[in-house]
């Protein structure tokens, strides 16, 4: 009876599950692992002293374009694709342009509503590439000292994302802010639901969010998280002093435990060298 029930078990399975999948269950399945991530707890450890509530008193809103001379968009397209002046109109570099409402997020692009139309332009509210806005009324990493921006543009090389916000772990791109993708993706053995520039794991997200009042995934709220696990791993001087080898060589250390990219980490995935991050930490620093 026992060796009955058994054998129909397995007829059924045979039946739902090909043959080939069954025989590479122990190491499709069985052998795969969830990423891990370390989330420090909350602690009085210090960190970036934020503006203070600019509640109650009126905002100017704001982009301000960068070294690079780019567009302000119909739409999402590639710039080449557009027609100037009802698809494209030229935004000058080291510009700020005003805005009639707070910048949003789409895709790879900050989406603006100008305050007034541009000469020649028949529309006002568009799309502009993210990597071309130096600072706006959003807030950010432009509102961080250039050694702790540096320090995230370190950290975005070493995840792999660089400057994209919109990145689920293996370069799937996602184009809306409203939340974490929350997408479990499998690459091998590993899988993960890590996203965002930082890569954050989901349940690194979402205590973060809860705790910081992050009601979205926008780049700004990213931005603020990571600078959020800086801090509580006691980081934050080392990285405001980074451009010291030496500081910049212990925050790497203070911080392994939460990206597994970076040198030490205990994760066993690709780690990256500190002198290679150094160098890159060095060009970005550059920058600011």
């Amino acid at each position: 009876m026992r060796n009955t029930g058994i054998a129909v078990a397995l007829a059924v399975l045979a039946v739902v599950v090909p043959a080939v999948v069954l025989a590479q269950a122990p190491d499709a399945f069985l052998a795969q692992i969830d990423a891990e991530q370390y989330l420090p707890p909350g602690n009085n450890e210090p960190g970036f002293d934020w503006p203070s509530d600019r509640k109650g008193r009126a905002r100017e809103e704001f982009v301000y374009i960068g070294v690079t001379p780019t567009f302000l968009k119909a739409g999402p397209d590639l710039a080449a694709d557009l027609a100037e002046g009802s698809g494209k109109c030229a935004l000058q570099s080291n510009t700020l342009y005003k805005a009639s409402a707070k910048p949003g997020f789409e895709g790879e692009h900050m989406i603006v509503q100008l305050a007034e139309p541009l000469p020649g332009c028949q529309f006002s509210r568009g799309y502009i590439y993210m990597t071309h806005v130096s600072s706006s009324s959003a807030g950010g990493a432009c509102e961080f000292p250039r050694t702790v921006r540096a320090f995230l543009d370190t950290l975005a090389f070493a995840e792999g994302t660089r400057e994209r916000y919109n990145y689920i772990f293996t370069f799937v791109a996602f184009n809306t802010y409203s939340d974490h993708p929350r997408r479990r993706i499998c690459a091998g053995k590993l899988c993960s639901t890590a996203a965002g520039r930082y890569q954050f794991l989901s349940k690194t997200w979402d205590p973060l969010a809860s705790e910081l009042g992050l009601g979205d995934f926008t780049p700004p709220n990213q931005d603020k998280a990571a600078v959020e696990i800086i801090r509580r791993s006691g980081a934050y001087n080392y990285v405001l002093k980074s451009s010291v080898y030496e500081n910049f060589a212990a925050a790497l250390g203070k911080l392994n435990g939460t990206w597994a990219s970076l040198p030490g980490s205990p994760y066993g995935q690709p780690t990256h060298s500190t002198a290679e991050l150094w160098k890159v930490y060095k060009a970005a620093l550059a920058k600011y």
